[in-house]
């Protein structure tokens, strides 16, 4: 099969608006969704809906997945119920939970009950209870288990019957009890290459790694890619066996993720909003999303005025002292970002303790130091050059880089611990709070140093 020709969509438009439907439906159907989304989602939202009623079911569910929320929202608007169900029924279930989720629950529920394929509905009933943020949110009901007591030969027949039912490529089977309880798995390589007459349970692998439905969907990702499994079965809390989670599932989980993070480092909450969203709120919602942190910013930058208004006489008599106030503001608040974000990227958090806090800490304390008497020596000969007058306000800033440096990286690699501690995402450490703390913690050392060197200076 030759790859189809991208289409550009001024091309598709001119198209609809020719009433040339026949080759549009041949040219449509022959795109791969992901370039059919990325397509519609440059066009203007009725000839979108023109080309989207245009393709066969198998292929509007699939570039249906792909489209972006407010695109999916537009066409489901414009399909109504009548033209949504078909569609809905030929996604797999965690897609249709996702495109589901985004409309009103009476609407959700109407459309399920119009679905024919009364098991489709009752896994997607089943998926809409779970959170959206933990494992049996984010699961596939399509998987593949076989009973522990089925010979080699009777579980090969039962695959492939059922394989090509799945609506997505599954290589791992896993092995059940006669109450659905999770017990094994076994590879297809195992099975092809096994005794026809043997028992499923003698060839499978009692050591499975499983997460629950209620287990975070960043925690379910990081299991998965920490083992290099290709999916991840999910049990409920007896241990029966209710989907799996696949590879592209945890792609999407630590974009996210990673999206939520960004955000709470800049200090924006998104309550909950879908990635890229926080930008096209209404007015109202984007102010309530960024406000928060940004006052608890001005009150602790209030801090900072306190204190340089509290050593005022020493800034009048020492000026060359306080231009390098920014330098050391500077410096200290990226060495302590630093460690923050070496902390949040390298450390388990959920398994933190006091052992693991001293380790991390202290080795970030060793190297603030030596950075810090890098730069402070650097700083003080900088210092010296341009304020000849005062040879010794070199070494003071130096000095005050130092100590500023080695304080900021043990606040910075502690934040995320004590955030954590305190039940509030660890990702907030790394934004607008902890800059705002280390410029009062550097302007008050700072400001005490060159107070107590004062006469040397002058």
């Amino acid at each position: 099969m030759t790859e189809a020709q991208a289409l550009a969509p001024e091309e598709l438009t001119r198209l609809v608006d020719k009433g040339e439907r026949q080759q549009l439906r041949m040219l449509l159907n022959e795109q791969h969704p992901a370039d059919l989304a990325e397509c519609f989602s440059e066009m203007d939202p009725p000839h979108r809906l023109s080309c989207f009623r245009l393709l066969d079911l198998d292929n509007a569910s699939a570039v249906l997945s792909e489209l972006e929320l407010e695109d999916q929202r537009d066409l489901l608007h414009g399909l109504g119920e009548i033209g949504v169900v078909p569609i809905i029924s030929k996604m797999s279930p965690d897609d249709a939970v996702d495109l589901l989720a985004e409309l009103p629950r009476e609407r959700a529920n109407a459309i399920i009950l119009q679905m024919t394929d009364v098991e489709a509905a009752e896994d997607i009933q089943e998926l809409m209870s779970f959170k959206d943020d933990s494992a049996g949110g984010i699961m596939s009901t399509d998987y593949l288990a076989l009973d522990a007591k089925m010979t080699v030969e009777q579980a090969l027949a039962y695959l492939r019957e059922k394989y090509e039912l799945l609506e997505e490529e599954i290589y791992d089977v896993y092995v059940v009890d006669e109450g659905e309880m999770l017990v094994g798995h076994v590879t297809l390589k195992e099975l092809f290459t096994a005794d026809p007459e043997a028992l499923v349970e003698g060839c499978m692998d009692d050591n499975v790694i499983k997460v629950t439905t209620a287990t975070d969907q960043e925690d379910a990702a990081e299991k998965l890619s920490r083992y290099d499994l290709m999916t991840l079965p999910v049990v409920d809390a007896q241990g029966r066996l209710r989907g799996i989670i696949t590879a592209d599932d945890v792609i999407d989980v630590l974009q996210e993720e990673a999206t939520e993070d960004i955000y709470q480092s800049s200090g924006i909450n998104p309550s909950g909003a879908e990635e890229g969203e926080v930008l096209t709120y209404n007015v109202s919602r984007a102010f309530q999303a960024r406000l928060p942190w940004l006052l608890v910013t001005l009150l602790i930058e209030s801090g900072s005025a306190t204190v340089i208004t509290h050593f005022d006489d020493v800034i009048r008599q020492t000026i060359a002292a306080a231009s390098f106030m920014p330098l050391l503001s500077g410096v200290t608040g990226s060495v302590a970002t630093q460690s923050t974000c070496i902390i949040l990227r390298g450390s388990g958090l959920d398994q933190v303790n006091w052992k693991v806090f001293r380790r991390n800490v202290f080795h970030e304390a060793k190297v603030g130091m030596m950075l810090g008497l890098t730069c402070g020596l650097v700083t003080g000969i900088v210092g010296s050059l341009f304020n000849q007058d005062q040879h010794n306000l070199g070494l003071v800033v130096g000095i005050s880089l130092f100590v500023t440096m080695t304080v900021g990286v043990v606040i910075g690699a502690s934040m995320p611990f004590l955030f954590e501690k305190l039940g509030v995402e660890p990702a907030h450490a790394s934004g607008p709070f902890i800059t705002s703390i280390l410029d009062v913690c550097t302007m008050t050392i700072y400001l005490s140093i060159v107070h107590t060197c004062l006469n040397a200076l002058l």
